[in-house]
């Protein structure tokens, strides 16, 4: 199963990089991204309505990575820059943590492993487009992303009470090949997870911080 996610993930990169080589113009790459969100959420969605097969403990986009693929897609469309910040934040490091790891297993649904691939691959989409454009982020850009995410995380371990779900893993490890398989139960592994994530933000805080 990880062999498998590592050589799709591995020619997604490649895509990746094909297009940061070949695109002068981000527009053009705006446009593509905004098209590949636009059919994401809606073959993902149509798919499980038609079939029946839409489980609100599992299928909503509540997951960080979903949530902020959300968000491009709104802020595409609205053309809002104010959240740009923490959303390339959650992008990078959301985007490299499902390539390398999955929380699907082969009992999975394969319109899940594709909306899975496409949505970390349009993350990073995301991310390329912003390092072309020379976005910039600032110290109080990650204090307050890290803040705002803190909240949200409140509400998401409330919405998980509610439904009894387990949205952001806040309750136990996801299912299939990821680190959380090596790190101990619940709350250790949730603080490990915690702690890459805010490692994630320095380490892209780093690398956009170029043009401040």
């Amino acid at each position: 199963m990880l062999a498998n996610h590592y050589i799709v993930s591995g020619l997604l990169s490649l895509v990746l990089l094909f297009l940061y080589k070949i695109s002068y113009d981000t527009r053009k790459l705006n446009k593509l991204l905004k098209v590949l969100l636009l059919f994401n959420f809606s073959l993902f969605y149509s798919y499980l309505f038609i079939t029946g097969t839409f489980n609100y403990k599992t299928h909503l986009p509540l997951h960080l990575c979903y949530l902020t693929e959300l968000a491009i897609l709104f802020l595409l469309f609205f053309k809002k820059q104010f959240f740009y910040p923490l959303i390339l934040l959650n992008s990078l490091g959301g985007g490299v943590t499902g390539f390398l790891n999955s929380n699907l297993s082969y009992d999975d649904m394969l319109i899940e492993h594709i909306h899975l691939y496409t949505s970390h691959f349009n993350l990073l989409l995301f991310s390329l487009i912003l390092f072309k454009e020379k976005f910039s982020i600032s110290k109080i850009d990650v204090i307050n992303s890290m803040t705002l995410n803190g909240l949200i995380m409140i509400v998401i371990v409330l919405i998980n009470e509610g439904l009894n779900s387990n949205y952001w893993f806040t309750k136990s490890k996801p299912p299939g090949a990821n680190l959380t398989n090596v790190l101990p139960d619940w709350p250790l592994y949730l603080i490990v997870l915690i702690a890459i994530g805010i490692l994630s933000y320095i380490l892209t805080f780093k690398l956009y911080q170029r043009n401040n």
